[in-house]
């Protein structure tokens, strides 16, 4: 798998002496002993001030500006204080070369930059602007109205009054309004979609605020689901209005809690949507992906499985976070003390990577998420389900969720089930279905998936 390194980057302004570097320059980290990452920069001089954009054409990340950029004495520097991230280099105007340190949580990646092509990515179903209906910036406070909780963006009809009202959530890890991955932006896609051509209302927003997000889990998700919905069911222009909640892997789960509870709820649709426990989610993962990226054999997929296995039944067996901690430090200190240094990179085993894996299967939300069971507010959602999965989806097993959400979700109700061939987690159409294919391909959301949205 390869190691992530990314390059979230917010402002940035710098000063320029005499030599001009404008252009594209690119280099390799080499991040762990087999794997490398692209660090490009794009440098433009505008008056006496460097403006840097940093692409990760590996990870398909591009166009973030760097932050407290200086160039003086052909020394380079810039800062990147949200990822704890810097750079300083040396411009070589013979060799045409700048060499430096890139630096990383005290992590030092030595890299030689050279003037390059820069990757322009293809998405051809990006919207373009001027749309053919309104788009509003919205911001929601917390009830008590001490703190911005929910930033995002409403689309609605140029004119006349929509037929109803789309919530969009996204799934798991913090994702902007548009669910931005590795240039795509399905959210975007699916927001202008039915709002041009289904005279829909459609609200799409960024998670939490990271400090307030660090800290919260599934339920606080659902609880700002209905906040959205409370704000702007009050709004002349959507009062009345039915609500869908369309939710993307984690995010069935939220609208599955909340159309558990909340009447107001007219339907709900996922898009590679859960109703496994997410134990059985994360084990799928691991030998889905594993046996798609041949790095290691059968035999020790099935171990790497074993292993989480027994991690994650201590974590849905503890009661509290700092029991699992120390019941999965226990063992993982066990298991590591069998293997070779070899063997424990292999199965991710590592000293290193310890404090990592415990800091995150103890955090709040996956803490939570094991012990909390889908089929739990599947069996009190009161409203019709579209289920969508990719047939091909690594990440959440189309079959096997689908046939819980049909023992679990009222019969009464007029669901409606559908596998899209050849599609991944992403509803991507694909080749094999591996994240690692995210980024190559060109469509955001296949038209098949589109097309069932507004049924």
């Amino acid at each position: 798998m390869r190691s992530v390194l990314l390059f979230f980057i917010t402002i940035l302004s710098g000063t320029l002496v005499a030599q001009n570097i404008d252009g594209y320059w690119e280099g390799s980290l080499k991040v762990t002993s087999r794997d490398s990452l692209r660090l490009g920069m794009f440098i433009k001089q505008t008056g006496d001030t460097l403006h840097i954009e940093l692409d990760s054409p590996d990870q398909y990340a591009f166009g973030m500006p760097a932050q407290q950029v200086r160039f003086l004495h052909d020394t380079l520097n810039w800062k990147a204080p949200s990822l704890n991230a810097s750079f300083q280099g040396v411009y070589n105007a013979g060799g045409n070369t700048i060499t430096g340190t890139f630096t990383q949580n005290r992590q030092r990646f030595p890299i030689t930059l050279a003037p390059s092509e820069r990757t322009v990515l293809h998405r051809p179903q990006m919207p373009e602007p001027p749309y053919p209906y309104q788009s509003e910036d919205i911001r929601f406070r917390t009830r008590d109205g001490k703190l911005v909780l929910i930033d995002g963006t409403l689309t609605k009809p140029a004119s006349g009054s929509p037929n109803a009202l789309f919530i969009l959530i996204s799934g798991s890890g913090w994702q902007d309004r548009d669910e931005s991955l590795m240039g795509h932006k399905p959210f975007l896609v699916i927001a202008d979609h039915l709002t041009r051509t289904q005279n829909a209302a459609v609200f799409r927003y960024d998670d939490f605020p990271q400090a307030i997000f660090r800290k919260s889990t599934t339920l606080d998700f659902a609880d700002g689901v209905q906040l959205v919905m409370d704000s702007l069911l009050a709004r002349p222009d959507l009062a009345g209005l039915p609500i869908v909640l369309l939710g993307h892997s984690e995010g069935s789960i939220v609208a599955f809690i909340v159309g558990s509870k909340d009447t107001r709820v007219s339907k709900i649709i996922t898009l590679g949507g859960v109703a496994q426990p997410i134990h059985e989610v994360l084990l799928y993962q691991i030998r889905a992906i594993y046996e798609t990226d041949t790095v290691l054999t059968p035999a020790e997929i099935d171990k790497t499985v074993e292993l989480s296995k027994e991690i994650y039944q201590l974590a849905r067996k503890s009661k509290t976070a700092q029991e699992a901690a120390r019941r999965i430090g226990e063992f993982w200190d066990n298991q590591s003390a069998k293997l070779t240094p070899e063997e424990q990179r292999r199965y991710n085993l590592t000293p290193e990577s310890k404090f990592t894996s415990i800091q995150q299967l103890t955090s709040p939300w996956l803490f939570t998420l094991f012990h909390l069971d889908p089929k739990t507010y599947l069996k009190k959602v009161h409203c019709p389900v579209i289920a969508i999965n990719g047939e091909k989806d690594l990440q959440v097993d189309a079959v096997a969720n689908q046939v819980l959400m049909r023992k679990y979700l009222n019969k009464k109700q007029n669901h409606q089930f559908f596998i899209i061939a050849n599609a991944n987690h992403l509803l991507q159409t694909c080749t094999t279905g591996n994240p690692s294919e995210y980024g190559i391909i060109e469509e955001t959301l296949g038209e098949e998936t589109l097309n069932l949205l507004g049924r």
